[in-house]
């Protein structure tokens, strides 16, 4: 998936000005964190009810999972001794 297919699935009223927040959010280093802080957001927002999840709070978790996802990959590079591996930069 790309940047711009993922960014499509995002809420409409973020969509309003020149920049959306979240490419501030990516160009300045802190999209990871703002995407694990939303997912225990969404998670624990009805956390004092019996009830499930709501649908719209679990469509909310999925996107920034799939946002997680994104940046994992954006992260991997191919191993230099063998291009069918894949290591993480960090």
């Amino acid at each position: 998936m790309t940047w711009d297919e993922l960014k499509k699935k995002g809420s409409e009223h973020y969509k309003t000005g020149e920049i959306e927040p979240i490419d501030l959010y990516r160009s300045s280093g802190m999209l990871r964190h703002f995407a694990l802080a939303s997912i225990i957001k969404y998670a624990f927002r009805n956390s004092n009810s019996n009830g499930p999840i709501s649908p719209k709070d679990m469509e909310k978790i999925k996107h920034y999972s799939d946002i997680l996802g994104f940046l994992a990959e954006e992260e991997m590079v191919p191993d230099e001794v063998d291009a069918g591996d894949w290591i993480f930069k960090h």
